[in-house]
Order: structure tokens, then sequence, then C-alpha cells
């Protein structure tokens, strides 16, 4: 095809890129459209060749212009992001809210350079019987989805369960388990009914909702093989590699005791694991919509998926990241960063920069005589000890957040407290009116301590802090106090 028919084609912006699902999709779509892949991590761009199909970009998500920047010229974004790895030495927070933060950089970036359509990968709901409350992984993808919808985009929907094909961490935790195990100890969790999928119908999926114009805007289950449990899918996977199952049945979820032999076992991080099963204590069963009708006369059967997801010794393919986890690792070490996030309620009537006023306000009065804190005419916040004579932290005013009644941010421009290194570390405050909540975050903080030093005093300080400003922001929401205007 000609230079100049390839560049007529449309671009989309990929994030989540590096990931199974996102090298996967890639290949798909290569030579159909032009493809932006995003990656927090430079040593995969690095790692990647140049190429007039694909391009790869460094994007750091938790960065709302950065994001808005690489979106910048595309025509569709594609959305493969979940924040269960670690991204900084050391990270304060849950994985539903770090989400939450990501989607919406995401979704706002995506508005501001004028993104036609944006499809995200999300997961399989329970059925209309389920009344209580969801697991966190699956309250947190309908956040994500709340939030996607929350803009002036074209938003679709993939839910998918568990995702079958090589380089899968499901995949690989299933089979890791059948080969290492001679008996498993099967708790409730297992006896639920799921939708699994190979992950090339997957990839159809995502190919109609770009090119069926029937389909964009809408929500759509996936399911691939037939509906069984975890226990029937151990079974046929033990059958598969020529070895017999043997069972002790647990009457219990056992959530604690089960992720740490499963991660153990399966050779997947504990983080990976706990919100994989206890979204599967319920029956995930991918319900009839126009998308999944298309793909009918394509979905690949169970043993398939398996076969071409092994070698010939019965072993899961590696995940694509196999290759540069162990120099992410090392960089994130090396950068000595933190990344602290909080989720908390507030006052409803309060803008942004009100509750950024009033953790000034409040921290000065809580620590009277010890820490103070002041703006300048400039906005800049200084919080200072010893009356003023020792400047703790320094915090700049950002350009991208003035006058959004939603989002109030600032650099952290100095301090005793803090290394002055680049790109500087933010303080942020974030509102979710939708939800009714707030989120108080963190990023980049580079802190001037050793670093074993700030992680037993300050990191845990600034924890209890935070915990204690959330408490102070419930009663005044409960009070129904006014924003300050001084």
């Amino acid at each position: 095809m000609s230079d100049e028919s390839a560049q007529s084609r449309p671009i989309i912006s990929l994030a989540g890129a590096s990931g199974f699902v996102g090298t996967h999709l890639i290949e798909h779509l290569r030579g159909q459209y032009r493809i932006r892949a995003l990656s927090r991590s430079g040593n995969v761009v690095t790692a990647q060749a140049a190429g007039q199909e694909v391009s790869w970009h460094e994007c750091d998500l938790y960065s709302l212009p950065k994001v808005t920047a690489a979106l910048e010229g595309s025509d569709i974004g594609i959305y493969l992001v979940h924040s269960m790895a670690p991204s900084s030495r050391l990270v304060q927070s849950c994985f539903e809210d770090t989400d939450l933060l990501l989607a919406d950089n995401f979704i706002r970036a995506a508005e501001a350079a004028g993104l036609k359509h944006v499809i995200y990968l999300s997961g399989l709901m329970p059925g209309p019987e389920v009344t209580g409350p969801l697991s966190p992984h699956l309250q947190s993808r309908l956040e994500v989805e709340q939030v996607m919808r929350s803009r002036g985009v074209t938003v679709t929907v993939l839910r998918a369960g568990l995702i079958f094909g090589p380089g899968g961490s499901s995949f690989s935790l299933l089979v890791n388990l059948v080969r290492r195990l001679p008996v498993m100890l099967l708790p409730a969790w297992v006896r639920s009914k799921t939708h699994s999928i190979d992950i090339t119908n997957i990839c159809q999926a995502f190919e109609l909702c770009l090119c069926d114009g029937d389909l964009p805007g809408g929500t759509y289950d996936l399911g691939g093989h037939a509906p069984m449990t975890y226990r029937e899918m151990i079974t046929k996977t033990a059958e598969m590699l020529g070895k017999r199952a043997r069972f002790l049945n647990f009457p219990y979820n056992a959530f604690g005791l089960s992720k740490q032999w499963v991660a153990l076992f399966g050779s997947v991080p504990p983080a990976l694991v706990g919100p994989l099963q206890e979204s599967l204590q319920y029956d995930l069963v991918a319900r009839p919509n126009a998308l999944q009708e298309r793909l009918s006369d394509r979905l690949i059967p169970f043993e398939d998926s398996f076969c071409k997801s092994v070698d010939d010794a019965g072993n899961p393919k590696p995940n694509p990241r196999s290759s540069t986890r162990a120099a992410d690792h090392v960089s994130i070490k090396q950068a000595r960063r933190v990344r602290s996030v909080q989720r908390m309620h507030y006052p409803p009537s309060w803008s942004a920069r009100a509750v950024a006023d009033e953790y000034a306000h409040w921290l000065t009065r809580r620590f009277r005589g010890l820490i103070s804190a002041a703006a300048d005419g400039a906005g800049v916040v200084r919080f200072t000890s010893l009356s003023g004579r020792l400047i703790l932290l320094e915090l700049s005013p950002t350009p991208y957040s003035q006058g959004n009644p939603r989002r109030c941010a600032f650099y952290i421009s100095g301090g005793i407290l803090s290394r002055k290194v680049e790109p500087l570390g933010r303080l942020e405050f974030r509102l979710f009116p939708e939800l009714s909540c707030m989120i108080a975050s963190i990023h980049g903080f580079s802190p001037t301590l050793p670093w074993w030093i700030y992680a037993n005093t300050q990191a845990r300080l600034h924890l209890r802090v935070m915990g204690a400003f959330s408490r102070h922001l419930n009663r005044l929401k409960d009070s129904e106090c006014p924003a300050r205007t001084d």
C-alpha cells in the first residue's frame, strides 16, 4: 500500500498498548488504521521498532496535559488501562481510586483533543438477581464506565470476563494451578459460572465497533466459550494437559487465604489475583446483544484457545510485558517517586479550589505552632514552620486547572521536604459530583529524606493527615457548611 494511502487511514490512540490485550489488538488492527500506542513505560517504548503503521509514545496517564497532548490529532481512542501494577516506588492507594482518576484524565483529554469515539474494555457484570454491593473490581469497572460517559465523546463499552490467549494472565494462572498442584482446595467462589472468551474474538469485537456504524455508543457483553464454573475450567484444563484434577471443597470464599496460594502456585501477583477471585463469586454470563450476535459464527472454542496459548510442553506462553518488567522495576526504584491517592466525600456545593483552601486552613489549625500554610498574591502556597522561617513545601498552581471548578492542581515546586527534579511532583484535588466523591492525590513526589526514613515517617504521617482531613470534610458535609470566602 502506498504511503499516501496509509496516511489517509484514521488514527487510533491506544492506552494500555503494551499489555496482553493491547499487543494482540495492535497486531489485529495493523494495516487498517494508524495506531498511536501509549505506554507509561519508557523501556517498552525504547524496545519497540519504529514504523509507519504503529508509533509508540511514552505517556504519563496521571498527567492530564500529557494525555491531552498524546491524543492530539487522533480520531479514535481505545482505553485498556487497569492500574493494578505499581507505577511508583511507593504507592499509597487502592486500584479503584487510581482507575477512576486515570479514566477521568483520558476522557477529558479525548474531549479536549476532539476525538469522535472511545472504546473501553470493561468487565462482565452479574445479573439483576445480585442486589448487594459488588466486588471492588466490578464496582470500579462500573465507575469507570460512568466517568467515561460523563463527557461529550461517544463511548462504547465492551464487557468481557476471563480472556484467554497467548500471554494472558487469567489463562496462565489457570494452567499453572493445574500443572503444579496435585490436589486443589476449592473455595466457594470457584462454583459460580463465568463466560470466558478468546483474545481473537475480543479483537474482532473492537474491529466491529470501529467499522460498523450501528454499534458505537452501546454497552455489549462478550462471551465466547460455553459458560462454566471455574472448577469446570480447571477440570477441562487438566484434561487438555493429560492430568487428573483432584479437589478438596471448602464451603467459604476465604478470599484472603486463597489469594495467597493462588498467587504462589499460579505465578501471578496477589494484586491481580484478589480482584479476579472476588469478581468470580458471582455468575458472570454474557447477555444477548447485537455485537455478540455478529460474533456468533466466529467464536473460538475453549479447546482451541487452550492449544494456541501453550507451548509444546503445556506451559503458558509468556506475557508480552515479561521482557521489560524487570527493567521497569529498576527504573521505578531508582526514580524514588511517590504516588498517594485518597478518595473522600466533600460538601456538594464546594469547588475543588474551596477544598484546597480548606486543606490549607485546616492543616494550620490542626498543627498550630508547628505548620502554617499561606498563599501569596500569585497563588503560591507555602507550608512553613518556625514562624515562617523554614519552608517545608511550596506549591505553585498549574495553568491547566485554573477556572475549573472540578479540578485544582499544584506543582510541588520547592521546600526542604521535596527534591526539585523534573518532572515536578503534583498535588491535586479533583471532584466527581456524579459519584458524590473527590480524589486528593500526590503524583511524582520525590522526598528529600533517605528512602527508608521517609517510608517509615513522613509517608505514614501523610496517610494519617489525609485520613483526618477526610473525617473533617465528612463533618462539614453533614453540617452543610459553606465554603470559605477569605
